[in-house]
């Protein structure tokens, strides 16, 4: 008997968790967040910099 194991997203973000087959995925095929819209990848800590910068992000 085979079981397949759901595979979950969690934004490191907002802490929201959803299955992965509910998350897309931006041009470079780093998922984005379906809840808050983060993004994950390499130049996400840049964009939260620019975005508290900006008084965008808390």
């Amino acid at each position: 008997m085979d079981f397949d194991w759901p595979t979950y997203f969690e934004c490191a973000a907002c802490g929201a968790e959803f299955p992965a087959n509910k998350v897309q995925y931006d041009d470079l095929g780093y998922p984005e967040c379906p809840d808050c819209e983060a993004r994950t990848g390499p130049l996400a800590s840049l964009e939260a910099v620019d975005a508290v910068e900006h008084g965008i992000a808390e």
